[in-house]
């Protein structure tokens, strides 16, 4: 491929991610404002049973809004402070992609389970949490506490 058609493909190819961008960039802002009418009626929380200190992470599956929180009140003073909290504490869960489109289908599959305020929360974790058994994840090396030695060499 001579230089003039190298110039001519890139140019076009160029312009098409421009366009793509610009759609992208349409689609975010309607989420966004979809996701600020989101109630957040009901929140899932877990953690990835990493060694740090971290209350957990909660996930609204209507929205799909994350918000992590490192002290147990500091849900309080966020948008999730009304929703009903629905704890995935026996499993060890990071939050990726692929699970949060397992929680947000399990849900959308299963609205009026996990919406009925009279079923009790810990039947509600409990089928989520069979569902997600096989996505757990575990750290290999925990993070260690390096201690420094002083040098004897004098």
């Amino acid at each position: 491929m001579d230089t003039k058609k190298i110039f001519e493909e890139t140019g076009k190819i160029g312009n098409e991610i421009h366009k793509l961008r610009g759609k992208i960039e349409d689609l975010n802002i309607k989420y966004l404002a979809i996701t600020e009418l989101c109630s957040h009626e009901i929140v899932f929380k877990y953690n990835d049973n990493h060694s740090r200190k971290i209350d957990g992470n909660y996930f609204c599956p209507a929205c799909g809004k994350t918000i992590k929180c490192f002290g147990k009140d500091q849900i309080y003073d966020t948008q999730f402070k009304d929703s009903r909290i629905i704890p995935l504490s026996n499993l060890s869960l990071l939050g990726t992609p692929e699970n949060h489109r397992i929680i947000r289908n399990e849900v959308y599959d299963n609205m009026g389970i996990y919406y009925d305020p009279i079923i009790p929360i810990q039947e509600l974790s409990s089928k989520m949490e069979n569902l997600l058994k096989d996505m757990q994840y575990e750290y290999e090396d925990p993070a260690k506490v390096f201690i420094k030695k002083r040098r004897k060499d004098r």
